[in-house]
């Protein structure tokens, strides 16, 4: 069965970029601008993971990061900060692997395949 990423940046670019990586290495995709879309987005799709960007405009990262995890239903949904903001935001908890943009493909693949399984 094929994984499904939740890729979360308000960066059209990134998004871009995230989405044909991920479908390129085999898995599903589904996108969202902010972090109220990707809340609603997150409940809709059911993703096996998500990518977050921390800097976003309307609900940003942390934002969406408390949101998701006060849902029953995707609270063990595992996450990836990818971002260009500087230190990892205390609202994370110490598994959540952070990222800074410009991103590394191979450690970017390896976190995912580890969060995965």
């Amino acid at each position: 069965m094929t994984k499904r990423i939740l890729i979360i940046d308000d960066d059209p670019a990134m998004v871009d970029f995230l989405e044909e990586f991920f479908q390129d290495n085999d898995y599903e995709t589904a996108v969202a601008f902010n972090g109220h879309e990707g809340l609603e987005k997150a409940k809709a799709e059911k993703p096996d993971l998500v990518t977050l960007d921390m800097d976003m405009p309307k609900k940003g990262g942390t934002l969406f990061y408390a949101g998701l995890r006060r849902n029953p239903t995707l609270k063990d949904v595992p996450v990836i900060v990818i971002s260009g903001v500087g230190p990892r935001p205390p609202s994370l908890t110490k598994d959540v692997p952070v990222l800074t943009k410009p991103v590394s493909n191979d450690l970017l693949l390896e976190q995912v395949r580890t969060l995965l399984g």
